[in-house]
């Protein structure tokens, strides 16, 4: 055996030089699959193990690709190559040593520099505990670079030893999804049933991928049974109601409607998001239909279109109803999907039909929405004249109240600006008590920007916030009047109109007023007054944007004393145990260990295969479940920070922190900081930050608003992994950097979305002139909106620049990017400090 491990040794090094594509594959047959070769002996004697991929442990950094692509030709040969002068990385490294490298390597998702550890460490401990591991990860390193022929190999022949633990569990996982990449779905399917039958906690993850593989084969009796079972499982909802579909359509492919329509009826009862609910019942219908139960059918499709108007669903929905002949969809329904979907001239006619049996409670809201209809149809006459009828309908009620105002905008939309300011200020003037009275102003003073008096828009504005104090619309408007005044020069007006608000403010509102009350003080000359007053906001709020933006005025920034790499200490975790006993009281007698926790054992397997996003929604039900439970909370996050899931360690001590009483993270112990301020991926992040002189600090900061830390994160717009880069930049950022194969997978590999995203903020901050306020704007907004909001010049008042910027979301970003950007800096000690 040791002699079969050296030569397959020698083949897998001869494979690594050539690119594989998953057509590579050897398809063996059914028995083959399952059956190791030679399970006689161990191969852990082997002294040759096959060499890394890519290159030789002589490749200097710069020369090695830093993410999978396709292999460069060349002969690797399966002993170390010679190391240059200095002697090899790995030389004086013991082999538990070269494979917690490997490890933690492989966690960044530098899967070269790993498999080269793995690689040494083999070498260095045939025959022991710690070299299998190594060769394990080494032929895992296969697979996670997708390199799917040299995995299969190299993973056939570490299950051939006969040992039966997790490791060979993992392998005939890989060894299926091998066999999946080549399609070889009979060969995949034996594969996922050998892993099954370790019973590990991923394997009903595993049937579900099995059960892809029968469908693909046409074996749809054992593909349904194996869906209807995980969807019928414990696993997250999330999972179980794919499964759940999937098992609806192979149902239907067999022709068996009774149990597609019973395992609809069985989804439906614990599918609530609404949009969701909504695609499902309109999906959904046919079955009842084809079963002759016309009015459930119906009564899906109706309920899609009440829960979610305007989702595609809806129309798909009405359209099916239009199109069943003894179907009768109230018109007015009908209006709502056809308004939210702007298809006016279909939303007049509804209306249309729904006024012609309108009783009066419902005729003056049904007139007020067909004059926006014809309003959406560009007719303003019209729109006006059956304003008219509304509001003679409906007098002073909610509705005409409405129906005056949205005439008011109608004028303003139909170009007579000047009249619809006077009109907006007649209304707050003949409603004052009514709830839209403070909108009505806030409407006039946006059109007094449109005409270029921002004068007179301020004072709008500070009119507005003076009249209505404590509603957040008029504070937002009674602030923005002040910040016109002080870009204006006129501080001290400015000043006093801050003042103001942070005395009928709380919260947020009052914070940041009081924040620029100081400013004005400064600007006034009133430095003793405007130190004061920044120095109450940074003992208010410490861990705000104004609090850090405060520190920076005065040029106070505090610097931390914990090292990043720190570990948690005994005395650490009993602070924040001493914590919790003061408001939660004292620990249950029956508080359970995460660690046995089924949801949690799932998602710590699936994080092992790789299976990021389906271990979250493992994790997140098991968030859910101690959603209001301090100490569940509590262990929850100890136990996922020890097992370096930082992402989720944080979700739990941010809940935790939001039960205390204040549920001000500043008022935490300290201990618990860390983990709601974590330092993931260490040596990746403090590397990367240097490559391109971005502060560590902030670009913490940066991936923790990102992403959370959440290696597997993905936008509703496509933006991927711990830095949230959209593909397309990706790849832009690829080809400037040299990096050769870059795919769009690649961004969810930490190493590599790390180095893109301090790449990318490096070059945004060059181009801002130095600007972190600049850059991070330029990050989430776009370079091009960035400039705009800066005006083209260089951003000599950060503060003034972020409350500028015209996209709330990327206000809120730079101002929260900047916050943590000084948690960061106030807890840990960084390079050179």
């Amino acid at each position: 055996m040791r002699c079969l491990w050296s030569v397959l040794a020698i083949a897998l090094s001869l494979i690594a030089c050539a690119p594989e594509t998953a057509t590579n594959i050897p398809v063996p047959s059914l028995i083959e699959a399952v059956t190791p070769v030679g399970t006689q002996d161990t191969p852990d004697t082997a002294t040759n193990v096959p060499a890394p991929p890519d290159a030789s442990l002589s490749a200097s950094p710069q020369s090695r690709p830093d993410m999978a692509s396709p292999e460069a030709p060349g002969t690797l040969h399966p002993d170390p190559s010679p190391a240059p002068s200095g002697g090899s990385p790995f030389s004086a490294a013991s082999p538990d040593e070269l494979l917690a490298r490997g490890l933690e390597r492989r966690e960044a998702g530098d899967y070269d520099a790993a498999a080269e550890a793995f690689f040494a460490a083999a070498n260095a401990a045939p025959g022991t505990p710690t070299g299998r591991a190594a060769r394990f990860y080494l032929a895992e390193s296969f697979a996670l670079r997708e390199r799917w022929t040299s995995a299969v190999e190299a993973l056939n022949a570490f299950v051939a030893d006969g040992i039966q633990d997790d490791l060979t569990a993992r392998a005939w996982f890989w060894i299926a999804r091998g066999h999946e990449e080549a399609g070889s779905h009979a060969a995949a399917i034996a594969a996922y049933e050998q892993f099954r039958s370790f019973a590990t906690p991923a394997e009903t993850y595993a049937r579900l991928r099995q059960a892809a593989q029968e469908r693909a084969l046409g074996r749809l009796d054992a593909a349904a049974a194996n869906y209807e079972a995980v969807a019928r499982s414990d696993l997250a909802r999330s999972q179980r109601a794919a499964a759940y579909e999937a098992a609806i359509q192979v149902r239907r492919d067999l022709g068996q409607i009774d149990g597609a329509l019973q395992l609809a009826n069985e989804l439906l009862t614990f599918a609530e998001q609404p949009a969701y609910r909504a695609r499902l019942l309109v999906e959904l219908a046919d079955l009842p239909y084809s079963q002759g139960d016309a009015a459930l059918a119906r009564a899906w499709l109706i309920e899609s279109i009440e829960r979610a108007p305007g989702s595609p669903s809806a129309l798909a929905a009405l359209d099916r109803l239009r199109a069943d002949t003894e179907a009768t969809v109230p018109p007015e329904l009908a209006a709502r999907v056809y308004e939210a979907h702007s298809r006016w001239s279909d939303a007049v006619a509804a209306l249309d039909a729904a006024l012609a049996t309108a009783d009066d409670s419902q005729r003056a809201d049904l007139l007020r929405r067909r004059a926006l209809a014809l309003r959406g149809l560009g007719d303003f006459p019209a729109a006006l004249a059956e304003f008219d009828a509304a509001i003679a309908a409906a007098g002073e009620s909610d509705v005409g109240i409405q129906a005056r105002l949205d005439r008011i905008q109608t004028i303003g939309q139909s170009g007579a600006t000047d009249a619809a300011i006077q009109g907006y200020r007649d209304f707050a003037a003949t409603f004052p008590n009514d709830s839209h009275a403070p909108e009505a102003l806030r409407r006039a003073a946006a059109l007094l920007d449109r005409l270029g008096d921002g004068d007179a828009a301020a004072q709008q504005r500070i009119d507005l916030g003076r009249r209505y104090p404590s509603l957040p619309l008029a504070q937002e408007a009674w602030f923005a009047g002040g910040l016109h005044l002080f870009a204006s020069g006129q501080a001290v007006q400015a000043r006093q109109v801050w003042d103001e608000l942070a005395a009928a403010a709380t919260g947020a509102a009052a914070l940041r007023a009081q924040y620029w009350a100081g400013r004005a003080a400064l600007a006034a000359g009133n430095g003793e007054e405007g130190r004061a007053l920044l120095d109450q906001v940074i003992a208010s709020a410490p861990d705000s944007y104004a609090a850090a933006r405060a520190r920076a005025l005065l040029n106070r920034q505090e610097k931390g004393a914990i090292a990043p790499d720190a570990p948690m200490s005994a005395d650490d975790w009993r602070s924040i145990e001493e914590w919790l006993a003061t408001w939660a009281g004292e620990p249950p007698p029956d508080a359970t260990n995460p660690a046995d926790d089924p949801n949690v054992r799932r998602a710590r397997e699936l994080d092992a295969l790789r299976l990021r996003g389906e271990a979250m929604a493992e994790w997140s039900a098991a968030l859910t479940m101690r959603n209001d439970n301090p100490y569940a909370l509590y262990l929850l996050a100890r136990y996922a920070h020890e097992q370096g899931a930082a992402s989720v360690a944080l979700r739990a001590a941010n809940r935790l922190i939001r039960l205390s009483p204040g549920g001000a993270a500043s008022d935490a112990p300290l201990a618990l900081r860390r983990i709601l301020y974590p330092v993931p991926f260490t040596a990746t992040v403090l590397s990367r930050s240097r490559e391109f002189g971005v502060d560590p600090a902030l670009m913490y900061a940066l991936l923790r608003q990102e992403s959370a830390f959440d290696p597997a994160a993905t936008s509703w717009a496509g933006a991927r992994g711990l830095a949230q880069v959209m593909p397309a930049t990706g790849q832009g950022i690829a080809q400037a950097l040299g990096v050769a194969g870059f795919r769009e997978t690649d961004l969810y590999r930490p190493d590599l979305s790390i180095r893109f995203g301090a790449f990318y903020l490096s070059r945004q901050m060059t181009a801002m002139n130095g600007s972190i306020e600049g850059a991070l704007a330029a990050y989430n907004g776009g370079p091009g909106n960035a400039r705009r909001w800066s005006g083209g010049a260089p951003i000599t008042d950060p503060d003034l620049f972020a409350e500028r910027i015209d996209f709330e979301e990327t206000r809120n970003y730079v101002k929260s990017v900047i916050a943590q950007y000084d948690v960061y800096r106030r807890l840990y000690r960084w390079d050179g400090e």
